[in-house]
């Protein structure tokens, strides 16, 4: 039996912001039985881990980086457990470099689902009107989200830099006060590659 108090760390901030109250990078395989859609995703410790370092500490609401290849596509960027909306966008400074992953990035396809029906405005008031309840509905879902991701080119750009650092990453939520926004942060490693790897992830 693991001994678990050995891989929860004293790492956890106000905001709840954590990656590092778990063991190592892995990678873990899913598929949707229903669409057939699969991924390939890369984080620290395993579901179960982070499950238990959640009850230990008392903290409900966490943090975390997470790679993945989704049906070929590769994203990468914070996501919570459980799934509740991130209030803001997300700040990752890997070395000099700052990155900021909007809702904007985030795919639409973690988004919540909210139902929409604009024939009726389309046929009352035209095609511009309507389009524009459905990107204001868009932009709701992936404000609800609770990914803040890069996908594709700018994913792997963020990648290579995590891989190829051996400085602590450090990233935070920018919401309303970005000055007392709490800070997460972990390491890469060799264990980091070879999940990236073992998904399909080439840097």
């Amino acid at each position: 039996m693991k001994n678990y108090t050995k891989i929860i760390l004293p790492c956890l901030t106000a905001l709840a912001l954590t990656a590092c109250v778990t063991t190592g990078w892995n990678a873990t395989r899913h598929t949707d039985e229903f669409t057939g859609t699969k991924m390939c995703r890369v984080e620290r410790g395993t579901e179960s881990e982070r499950d238990f370092a959640r009850g230990f500490t008392g903290i409900y609401y966490t943090q975390h980086f997470y790679a993945e290849n989704h049906n070929g596509q590769v994203r990468a960027g914070i996501r919570t457990e459980p799934p509740l909306p991130i209030g803001g966008d997300v700040q990752i400074k890997v070395g000099g470099k700052l990155y900021t992953l909007t809702s904007a990035d985030t795919p639409l396809d973690v988004a919540p689902t909210i139902p929409t029906n604009t024939d009726a405005a389309r046929k009352a008031m035209g095609n511009a009107y309507a389009d524009t309840l459905d990107n204001m509905t868009k932009d709701i879902q992936r404000l609800s989200s609770p990914y803040r991701a890069f996908t594709g080119k700018k994913a792997l750009a963020l990648l290579r830099d995590m891989a190829n650092t051996s400085e602590e990453i450090k990233f935070r939520v920018v919401g309303v006060n970005s000055t007392i926004s709490g800070t997460g942060s972990f390491k890469t490693g060799s264990d980091f590659a070879a999940s990236l790897n073992s998904c399909g992830i080439k840097l």
